[in-house]
């Protein structure tokens, strides 16, 4: 699930009106070897002549078959490739599921486990209407834990939001949080649960979260490019230099108490070995963590259509799926284990657009390629640049070097990527904002902040 930052001019309007594995995945297949070559390049090329997206790895599986193609800046100033290392961001939850499930099934801990009874004397869970909080409420995004915890709630804007939160942060957080819902009655995507739930299990299985990665999940599956945290010095190399959705420079992000949410630095050779591992563990496989991943993959709302499971989104099509971003990455992992497909995409750019790529993908694999996207260039919507007020706040509009922006006084300019002649995505913001028309003239710009709508009006020409 993608990342909700917030930016001032967010608060200002809200004030004024989120065991060895012996299946490993052949070496990567070149790009001018693999047969969906050009269809790949033809889909990603309006995201890279549009400036979205800096660098870009894409990873196909196709029952047992790999391709990995590589486009834009990677490191070196060469392309990416299969193994360039990204970020995977909020991902990283598949395998901090993986992990508890595999401790569920080693009989550590039960999935009912309540979290205040892993936690130190003097350290509270808070509860909702007599509730309390379970593992499998952590797991499942279920805890009423609000997206972050709150003194990490302000910071997600900054470089590196999450340096230095460490055990007596996260502790001190647990004791002043106040759950958002009760526990159980809602599914609400919570990094917060997801971090504490790694922390529980590195406290209570030893050895710390990273290191339980490592020797639990990382090395069984033999995905040897991947770490918690940053890479060891022979990999350092490899690492993408991450950009914001403007493509500026982004710093890494480093994660403490945290890692579970959102730590793994990974290549797409590794996650396609993942998906591997997945497919076969959803065919009845019993190889390395394969019952741990079946865990991972059962439904559990007693529903049709879109489903979770343990650290898996399960889409109406049962295509299994996660994805999320950090200061200058994005990431999309998924498979479908009826057709026994697989897509990942590594960005080194932080912009949700790049999951638009994954039903692409998904329908290139079906041989049944989609015509790829058309971006409107910002040079053809001046007549939306311009001033807006909305509640006295003012906004400006502008078009510079080939890109569109807006912001508030103050403000620092925002990205704003055109969809069409009239819609646009706004990256920081997570929403399509729409310019509106009276005639042939642009009357006002409603933004989405949140769960709420505001419309701006145009001031002047």
């Amino acid at each position: 699930m993608p990342r909700w930052p917030i930016v001032s001019i967010a608060f200002s309007v809200l004030s004024a009106a989120c065991g060895g594995s012996s299946h490993v995945a052949p070496p990567p297949i070149l790009p001018d070897e693999g047969k969906h070559h050009d269809d790949v390049a033809a889909q990603v090329k309006p995201y890279l002549d549009a400036e979205i997206v800096g660098g870009l790895v894409i990873g196909l599986y196709d029952a047992g078959k790999i391709e990995i193609y590589g486009f834009g800046k990677g490191p070196h100033d060469a392309p990416p490739d299969g193994t360039t290392l990204f970020e995977l961001g909020p991902a990283t939850q598949v395998y901090t599921s993986l992990l508890f499930a595999d401790a569920v099934q080693r009989k550590a801990l039960e999935l009912d486990t309540p979290v205040a009874d892993l936690l130190p004397p003097g350290v509270t869970m808070p509860t909702r209407d007599q509730i309390v909080v379970t593992l499998r409420h952590l797991v499942m995004h279920a805890s009423g834990l609000p997206r972050w915890p709150p003194s990490l709630a302000a910071k997600m804007q900054a470089p590196d939001p999450y340096a230095g939160y460490d055990e007596d942060a996260l502790f001190r957080d647990l004791i002043r949080t106040e759950l958002i819902n009760p526990p159980g009655s809602t599914i609400s995507y919570s990094n917060y649960g997801a971090g504490l739930l790694g922390f529980l299990l590195g406290k209570k299985l030893g050895g710390g979260f990273p290191k339980l990665v490592t020797d639990r999940i990382l090395v069984p599956l033999e995905l040897k490019d991947s770490s918690i945290g940053p890479p060891p010095p022979a990999l350092a190399a490899r690492r993408a230099q991450g950009t914001t959705d403007d493509l500026a420079p982004a710093q890494p992000w480093t994660f403490d108490a945290m890692a579970g949410a959102a730590g793994l630095v990974t290549s797409a050779r590794d996650q396609l070995k993942l998906i591997e591992a997945e497919q076969d563990a959803a065919a009845g496989g019993s190889l390395a963590l394969r019952h741990a991943m079946k865990l991972t993959q059962e439904p559990a709302l007693d529903r049709t259509g879109d489903n979770e499971g343990m650290g898996w989104n399960i889409d109406s099509a049962g295509r299994y799926w996660h994805n999320g971003g950090t200061g200058g990455f994005h990431a999309f992992i998924g498979f479908d284990p009826k057709t026994k497909h697989g897509v990942v995409i590594l960005a080194s750019t932080a912009t949700t657009l790049i999951d638009r790529l994954a039903d692409a993908m998904y329908k290139m694999l079906d041989s049944a390629p989609p015509a790829p996207v058309a971006f409107i260039a910002p040079a053809q919507l001046t007549a939306l640049a311009g001033n807006y007020e909305i509640n006295g706040t003012k906004l400006a509009v502008a078009i510079e070097g080939g890109r569109m922006y807006f912001g508030g006084a103050g403000e620092p300019h925002h990205r704003m990527v055109p969809l069409s002649d009239h819609e646009v995505w706004i990256e920081v913001l997570q929403n399509v904002a729409v310019f509106e028309k009276e005639g042939d003239r642009v009357v006002r710009l409603v933004l989405g902040v949140g769960d709420h709508m505001f419309a701006a009006n145009r001031v002047g020409p």
